[in-house]
């Protein structure tokens, strides 16, 4: 289901806090972003299944909350969002993450897409 996105100031100005953190709006707007990884060489199911759950220690240390990043055994792309565990992702976040991918012996190219809404405006 997606929501529908007060689309004015206008309408925003009029909605009291309690409509604009419940709409995730104004001052109460949360960032996210799109990673996209691609590997050296394929990746099997043991070496893929360490690299995901140093993955996912290192962001969950940083508060950061992952979705998607799968694909297909063996696995030579994959892509997903990151977002906040609470509140938004910052550029110190993507950063961070980008260089510890880098960093990783298996991953060839890492491409982060810029910070956005993370509510509203997607496409599938």
């Amino acid at each position: 289901m997606s929501r529908l996105q007060p689309t004015s100031r206008r309408c925003i100005r009029r909605l009291n806090t309690r409509q604009r953190k419940k709409l995730c709006v104004a001052e109460f707007q949360e960032l996210a972003f799109e990673l996209a990884l691609e590997f050296k060489a394929p990746v099997e199911d043991a070496a893929y299944e360490q690299f995901i759950h140093a993955f996912i220690d290192f962001t969950e240390a940083r508060g950061l909350a992952l979705s998607a990043f799968g694909g297909r055994l063996p696995i030579s792309k994959t892509d997903g969002l990151v977002t906040a565990q609470r509140g938004s992702t910052s550029e110190e976040d993507r950063s961070a993450l980008v260089a510890w991918l880098q960093a990783r012996a298996e991953i060839a190219a890492v491409t982060p897409g810029p910070l956005r809404d993370g509510w509203y405006g997607w496409t599938f």
